[in-house]
């Protein structure tokens, strides 16, 4: 009987060693996967960062706005780059992003039926937070990127929105549309 009983506690000792040895495997695992998703977006960061200092350098334009038009899954977030190229004596920009509309796959303009009575848009803009917009500084004779995320909330076909950015103290003002296409 007493024989029977050490059996049974190697056993549970053997299996617990196994169970604990496939658990690490499996945070290992897990690990390497978030590691290399975040390596993926660095990459993509990077790439895209890449391009819109090529545009910049192309570019005689005092403001580079890439890219404008976007394939993105609900539920998942991107960044626009907005390159400034500060040829004047001013050095704070007011970037504001804005909410324009939104269309089904038909094309059809459907903005009442996009914005929900709780007052939420299909695109979630970080610049929403703060209405008046975000103000950079750009030293002159520099060129600067800036980021402007956003987040798809709805399944619409396509939404359109504004960045603008405005030169602080004066008229000046950049506007580009961007459209972002959620399949």
């Amino acid at each position: 009987m007493h024989k029977k009983a050490m059996e049974l506690s190697i056993n549970f000792i053997v299996m617990l060693i196994i169970a604990l040895v496939v658990f690490g495997m499996g945070l290992v695992l897990f690990k390497k996967f978030f590691v290399a998703a975040d390596d993926i977006k660095q990459n993509l960061d990077d790439q895209t960062r890449k391009e819109l200092q090529a545009k910049m350098m192309a570019s005689s334009d005092e403001v580079v706005i890439y890219p404008t038009e976007f394939t993105v899954q609900k539920g998942k977030s991107d960044v626009i780059g907005v390159g400034i190229l500060n040829i004047g004596a001013q050095t704070s920009f007011t970037i504001k992003s804005e909410y324009i509309s939104c269309y089904n796959r038909d094309g059809q303009d459907i903005t009442a039926q996009c914005s929900p009575s709780d007052g939420s848009k299909p695109i979630r803009l970080y610049d929403d937070q703060n209405p008046t917009g975000r103000t950079v500084t750009v030293l002159p004779n520099k060129r600067e990127i800036f980021d402007v995320p956003f987040k798809v909330n709805s399944d619409v076909g396509t939404a359109k929105f504004s960045v603008k950015i405005t030169v602080e103290g004066t008229s000046q003002t950049y506007t580009s549309l961007v459209y972002i296409d959620v399949p």
